[in-house]
This record gives C-alpha cells, sequence and structure tokens, in this order.
C-alpha cells in the first residue's frame, strides 16, 4: 500500500487525527503513506491534489471532501489511473469510489435529540443551529433531529438557524437568538468542533452559561466529540454529545483500500465491525456507530477527541 491522504482541511483536530491514524494503520499493514495533501477548503485544489498523490506514487487514497459534486474530476481521474478511493465523513454526489466510511448523520442527530427531549420541559423553546443544508451531512442531521425531537417533545418549539459550518456565524445565531428568546430552554448544536466555542463564549458574554445541577443551566447537546466539547461535558456546560468514530474512520477506510489492493469486491450487509454496508445509488457506505459521551464515559481512551 502506498497510501496518499487527500483531506479538506487541517485547521480542526479532526482530520490531523484522522491523518495520524490513517498513517499507523497503513504501516500496520505494511505500507506506506506517500503525502497528505490540504485543499484547504478549495475544491480545484483538492482535484489536483488527487494528481499530484498519483503522480507521487499513491496506489490507493483516502480522502475527506471539500465539495460533494465538485470532486468528480478528481474521482474520475484516480479510476482512469486505476487508483481506488475510499472516502470518509461524506458521500460524493457523483464519481467513482470503492467505498464510503462515514457516520449514519440522522442517527447520530436522533441520538442528540433523545436526550436533549428528556432534558427540557414540555412547553417552550429550544434553538437549534444546523451546519450548510447545502451538504448531505447538514441535511442528515436536521432531518434526524427534527423527526426525533418532535415524536420526543412535540410540545417544545423548535427555532432553527444555519450557521453554514461556520464557528463566528454560530456565535451571531446564538446572540441574536438569546436576545429574542431569554427563556430559552436547550440547545442542539449540528457541530461542536465549529460550533460549541463560539457559542459557549456568546452564552458567557450573557449570563447564561452555567454548570448542570446550578440554577440557570441551559441543557446543550451536540455531534461530533471534540476535544472542546469533552472538556465542557467534564465541567458540565455540554449535557452530552454524540461523538464521530473518527479513529474508525481511518482504520476501516484503510482496510478496505487493503481490500481493494487485493481485488476483493465489496457488497452489502453486515459487517465484523458492529456496522453494516448498504449499497446507496452506486456506493457501498459502511455506516458506522457513534456513541453518545456524557460525564459517565468521557474519559473513554477511544473517543477521539481524547487523543487530541
Amino acid at each position: 500500500m502506498k497510501l496518499g491522504l487527500s483531506m479538506p482541511f487541517l485547521s480542526t483536530p479532526f482530520f490531523s487525527i484522522l491523518v495520524k491514524q490513517a498513517t499507523a494503520d497503513a504501516k500496520a499493514k505494511g505500507g506506506k503513506v506517500v503525502q497528505t495533501t490540504n485543499a484547504n477548503h478549495d475544491a480545484s485544489q483538492q482535484v489536483s491534489d488527487f494528481r499530484n498523490l498519483i503522480a507521487a506514487g499513491a496506489n490507493v487514497i483516502l480522502a475527506g471532501v471539500v465539495d460533494r459534486s465538485a470532486i468528480r474530476p478528481a474521482l474520475d481521474y484516480a479510476k482512469s489511473q486505476k487508483v481506488p478511493v475510499v472516502i470518509v465523513d461524506d458521500a460524493p454526489a457523483a464519481g467513482d469510489a470503492y467505498a464510503i466510511v462515514k457516520a449514519d448523520n440522522e442517527a447520530m442527530a436522533a441520538q442528540a435529540a433523545d436526550v436533549l427531549a428528556a432534558k427540557v420541559p414540555k412547553t417552550g423553546k429550544i434553538l437549534e443551529i444546523t451546519g450548510a443544508l447545502t451538504t448531505t451531512n447538514g441535511q442528515d442531521r436536521k432531518s434526524g433531529f427534527d423527526e426525533k425531537f418532535k415524536k420526543k417533545a412535540p410540545g417544545v418549539k423548535v427555532i432553527k438557524q444555519s450557521a453554514d459550518w461556520d464557528g463566528p456565524k454560530s456565535a451571531d445565531v446564538m446572540s441574536t437568538v438569546i436576545s429574542g428568546t431569554p427563556h430559552l430552554n436547550g440547545v442542539f448544536l449540528a457541530t461542536d468542533s465549529l460550533y460549541y466555542e463560539p457559542v459557549a463564549a456568546t452564552l458567557k458574554a450573557r449570563g447564561r452559561l452555567v454548570p448542570v445541577g446550578k440554577s440557570g443551566h441551559l441543557p446543550m447537546v451536540a455531534i461530533d466529540g471534540s476535544v472542546e466539547s469533552l472538556n465542557a461535558i467534564r465541567k458540565g456546560y455540554l449535557d452530552a454529545t454524540v461523538s464521530q468514530p473518527v479513529l474508525d474512520y481511518a482504520k476501516y477506510g484503510v482496510g478496505y483500500l487493503q481490500d481493494a489492493l487485493e481485488g476483493k469486491k465489496m457488497k452489502a450487509g453486515a459487517t465484523d465491525h458492529k456496522s453494516t454496508v448498504v449499497k446507496k445509488g452506486s456506493y457501498f457506505v459502511d455506516e458506522l456507530p457513534a456513541p453518545v459521551v456524557t460525564k459517565k464515559n468521557v474519559d473513554d481512551s477511544a473517543l477521539w477527541g481524547n487523543r487530541s
């Protein structure tokens, strides 16, 4: 295995930890990483990155996605060079990929809804700060949360605002809503790695960042499992998060690339790692389970946020 790693950006621990783990997993299989590229949120750069990785000798590529549609030329080029690709964390809109390895975003959001619904009054209002609804993950986290929360807390009104995966924008949303809704009962963040710190800073400035068990605590639940969110759970400011299985993205992504090198064909069905491979359109998607993190299990070494 000569592994090329194409990352959409490396400005958060999410992808830097993914790179570190994938490097270790490739070495464990007797392979090596030939190069890691950083597209820095630039979709056209990621297309160039694929070409550069293959020119550098990569015979397989593990990639995150900057833009689901814009990545197609990169995937087409890899196919023309007979270089298998596994995509993690999202699915491309078109193009060839050996496998997709990701969490079930609707299921993660439904888990978050379960937790938040149990912590808020039966009436009142909560704020849902969604991700970019132009992305599959943003859409799935919104629909998964909305559907389950409506079933669990039908009397609670959900104020829905998008922050487009942008931290400063999430702070603006929080500031506007808390000003107009002083008796807000809860908050759901579609991503803690991007939203928690800006939102927490906004709440702190308003005197609303209060730990669990103290008068005035605002229940808050999120998705991702960043180091900041785990620390916030320890301090009681964040009630829970649903941790993405980042270490498993690397482990099973590299494993599928090894299968591709050996000529094995992907197939749907149960796996040996408590997940199910499903066929979605032309793609085989391994939907990995994601744990809910609370004070009870926040120190689990298997959580990627504890590897930062």
